[in-house]
């Protein structure tokens, strides 16, 4: 029979384990919170954009290029994600250089998996949170893009039915 207590077990634990955890748990809540104010601010100035059309006697791609515009903005959101991970691994050393820290971030940001550049033992435990942080920033700017697809469609609507006329 094994009478281990919980309190042993945690002492056995490597203390590095609970650094590269409390790290990572830290940077991941920064990431998404940058992620969701650069989020918030692109979309209300696109929902402010397509305000602006309603009644207007602008063409449909116009709502178009706005469209667009805010799809490479939240595309460019996420590759600020990567790149602040990917320097952060870099400045702790934990990857050599900055190119494969970068890569390294955007396959695990994506949740695509390690790639060819693994972390150290200690600090593993930094690559499922990564996972994590891309896992919410991709459920925000998608429940972003829901709503602001709806606002798009209902311009794009109006725009071509005053045109039409």
């Amino acid at each position: 029979m094994c009478d281990v207590t919980l309190l042993s077990c945690l002492a056995s634990l490597d203390l590095a384990r609970f650094e590269a955890f409390g790290l990572g748990s830290v940077i991941a809540v920064v990431v998404t919170m940058i992620h969701v104010t650069g989020l918030n601010y692109v979309v209300h100035r696109s929902s402010n954009c397509f305000q602006s059309l309603h009644g207007s006697s602008c063409r449909p791609v116009v709502a178009s290029t706005y469209f667009a515009v805010t799809i490479l903005v939240m595309l460019l959101l996420h590759i600020l994600d990567t790149c602040i991970w990917g320097v952060i691994l870099y400045e702790l050393r934990l990857v050599p250089d900055i190119r494969n820290a970068l890569y390294f971030s955007a396959n695990t940001y994506t949740s695509l998996g390690y790639g060819d550049v693994p972390l150290s033992n200690d600090w593993r435990e930094l690559s499922p949170l990564m996972a994590i942080s891309g896992l919410f920033t991709f459920a925000c700017t998608t429940s972003q893009l829901f709503n602001f697809m709806n606002q798009y469609q209902v311009v794009v609507r109006e725009l071509a039915a005053a045109h039409k006329k």
